[in-house]
């Protein structure tokens, strides 16, 4: 066995991917004229070519200027009708002799916004810097900075705490309450407060869900537009804009007309649950098979969203990488979610249940967590280094890059999470063991204060993702 939990161990460790999906962008491949490039006779055009598909939001979006930020442009930039790599922009002739900057902000097939700028030169003169004043995206918030990390951050723990909270009423809280065997007023006290718990769960995350989404339109919107958040927040034209001509906006809208559909069904399960006031219903373990699955299937949909939005959508085989960063999406929400209600059940429910009920309920709930953990942090590891190794061409990108960077920060981040975990499991095994079907305080304390640790530091692998998500992956 501990030759099993060894291996776990270094399984986990090398597996540093237990966050969402690994997103990449669009990079500028080659351009003409080329960045500090000495030209001897001015071009008739300049032409950017991307990595993958890009989106111009604005035709100013793209510009040529001289050093004083003229446009010297003979018309709007747009994209090339034979090749949505290309971007293609006319430019005056003949061209004075000078320095002259390439400007773009572009909206990648990933839905990340690329901003930049290249200077090129005009007769035999040194090539100056680029122009940035007023620069193209100048004022839009970083991809990689507080506002568009946090806005992901929520998003996901939004979606993954309600697909969580739904796997663990399911697949934990039923079999350990039918495992812990109570009886009476024991039975219904446990049963009801396990009920008002998922209820006030699915409220707060449902609603919180959609203001995550919202919040992540509005700081997108502002990358893509160069403004700040508050600006693109007071500019429902430019949100328009972005929700109704960028494949990002229209998987907004498809999310948020999920999450809608989602909030009604719960609405309606809610209602049949309880049932009125004349004619109240008892709680039971789990409620009905049928809208639980629809809420299930409705969260699953909303995941694969934004896995169709990431990179995953543009790589080889790319249904079988959308498949396998779904799975993984689902696989580490049921592991967090998991663990944020484990340490709730923990602490609360011995004061919930009076006399040993409680305590039963807590070890029954800690075993069947210990079971169910076991299995999607297994899948999580395979599907999270599956897609890893996709996005890294040979191992010194790990140190040599920041999107590896990032993976080793996981990676430190999980280690103690796998030592807490063992404790946690040993002490399972002994109540197993011993057949203990009521843990003393004095136990449960010291698992549910492993526990809060361990969701900490998952919440910071989550951060950690949020950040990584918006960097370029290796292999690009």
């Amino acid at each position: 066995m501990r030759r099993v939990l060894a291996t776990l161990v270094v399984l986990l460790a090398l597996g540093g991917v237990l966050a969402p999906t690994a997103l990449g962008h669009a990079v500028l491949i080659s351009a003409s004229p080329a960045s500090g490039a000495k030209l001897g006779a001015a071009p008739s055009e300049a032409v950017l070519r991307f990595s993958e598909t890009v989106q111009l939001l604005k035709p100013e979006d793209f510009t040529v200027v001289d050093s004083t930020g003229a446009s010297v442009a003979r018309g709007p930039g747009a994209r090339d009708p034979s090749n949505s790599h290309l971007l293609r922009i006319p430019l005056n002739n003949p061209l004075p002799e000078g320095t002259y900057t390439i400007r773009y902000l572009v909206v990648s097939a990933d839905s990340h916004i690329i901003a930049g700028a290249l200077a090129f030169g005009v007769g035999p003169k040194p090539v100056g810097p680029p122009y940035l004043g007023g620069s193209t995206g100048s004022g839009g918030p970083s991809e990689t900075g507080p506002w568009a990390v946090s806005a992901r951050f929520l998003e996901l723990i939004g979606l993954g705490g309600l697909l969580g909270l739904l796997a663990f009423r399911w697949l934990i809280w039923r079999p350990a309450f039918r495992r812990a065997g109570l009886e009476g007023e024991e039975a219904q006290a446990g049963l009801t407060w396990g009920r008002d718990l998922f209820w006030v769960g699915f409220g707060v995350l449902a609603v919180g869900s959609m203001l995550a989404e919202g919040y992540l339109l509005v700081t997108k919107s502002a990358s893509a537009l160069g403004t700040s958040v508050w600006g693109a927040l007071t500019d429902p034209s430019g949100i328009s804009q972005v929700l109704g001509d960028t494949r990002f906006g229209s998987l907004v809208q498809l999310r948020g007309a999920l999450l809608f559909g989602l909030f009604a069904i719960g609405i309606w399960q809610f209602l049949s649950e309880f049932g009125s006031e004349r004619s109240p219903r008892a709680a039971s373990p789990s409620g009905r098979v049928v809208p639980a699955l629809l809420m299930a299937a409705l969260i699953l949909a909303v995941l694969g969203g934004i896995s169709a939005q990431g990179h995953a959508s543009t790589a080889p085989l790319d249904t079988l990488s959308i498949a396998a960063d779904l799975t993984h999406l689902t696989s580490v929400a049921v592991w967090i979610g998991g663990l944020a209600l484990v340490a709730i059940v923990l602490w609360r429910a011995p004061k919930a249940v009076e006399g040993g009920g409680g305590r039963a309920l807590a070890g029954a709930v800690l075993t069947r967590f210990s079971r169910v953990a076991t299995i999607v942090v297994g899948v999580a590891i395979l599907t999270g280094v599956l897609r890893t190794i996709a996005e890294l061409d040979n191992p010194a990108q790990l140190w040599d890059t920041a999107y590896g960077r990032s993976i080793i920060y996981k990676i430190l981040i999980l280690c103690p999470i796998a030592v807490l975990a063992l404790q946690s499991r040993r002490v399972v095994t002994a109540l197993r063991i011993k057949r203990v079907r009521q843990p003393n305080a004095p136990t449960l304390a010291m698992v549910d204060r492993n526990v809060w640790v361990e969701l900490v530091l998952a919440l910071a692998v989550v951060v950690v993702a949020s950040l990584l998500v918006a960097q370029v992956p290796g292999r690009t």
